[in-house]
């Protein structure tokens, strides 16, 4: 249940900037190249983030990696809202490593919390993940619709910030209670 509210929490501010970043920055006035380009950033931030992740959360700890993700993440979100140019871009940057670092940490949390199905356990983590970010990014567009997309972002952005505690509930398996020493 951490994990599901987790995923859920952080699917709203995740699916307004994967979905709707390129929108929300040409009504800011930016160029399509630009809100383009800015989407970019934000996958190959995320790429490198989740690569990161599951290493860093071996190293130091799941929780660890987990609140420092979860807590980054909407704090750069906002410094993105609240700045522009190159500062934007570098908050991006946080902001795209930090979405999809918590993923394969998830992914760990819930596959040793599950040591006899773990392949059931993944399952339903990729389909909670897979439906409910779909499913919510409906959710950031009704909510663009009817307030702008900058206030659907700071909404989705502040919804996020309620995963952080819930960390503190998950489940911790075997190599998450103890960070691993090189």
């Amino acid at each position: 249940l951490p994990v599901a509210a987790i995923l859920l929490l952080r699917g709203l501010m995740i699916s307004a900037v994967s979905v709707y970043l390129p929108t929300f920055l040409t009504e800011e006035g930016a160029s399509l190249i630009l809100a383009g380009s800015s989407l970019s950033v934000y996958q190959a931030a995320g790429t490198l983030g989740a690569l990161l992740g599951g290493s860093l959360s071996d190293r130091l700890g799941r929780r660890q990696v987990l609140a420092l993700s979860l807590l980054l993440t909407p704090l750069g979100m906002l410094a993105f809202l609240a700045t522009g140019g190159a500062w934007r871009i570098l908050s991006l940057l946080v902001v795209g490593a930090g979405s999809l670092a918590c993923l394969p940490v998830l992914m760990s949390v819930v596959q040793e919390a599950s040591p006899e199905n773990r392949a059931l356990a993944n399952g339903l983590y990729q389909a909670l993940n897979f439906v409910g970010t779909a499913v919510l990014s409906l959710g950031v567009g009704f909510l663009g619709d009817l307030l702008g997309l900058r206030m659907a972002f700071t909404i989705s952005t502040f919804i996020a910030l309620l995963a952080v505690p819930l960390v503190l509930l998950l489940p911790l398996g075997a190599r998450s209670r103890e960070p691993v020493r090189p």
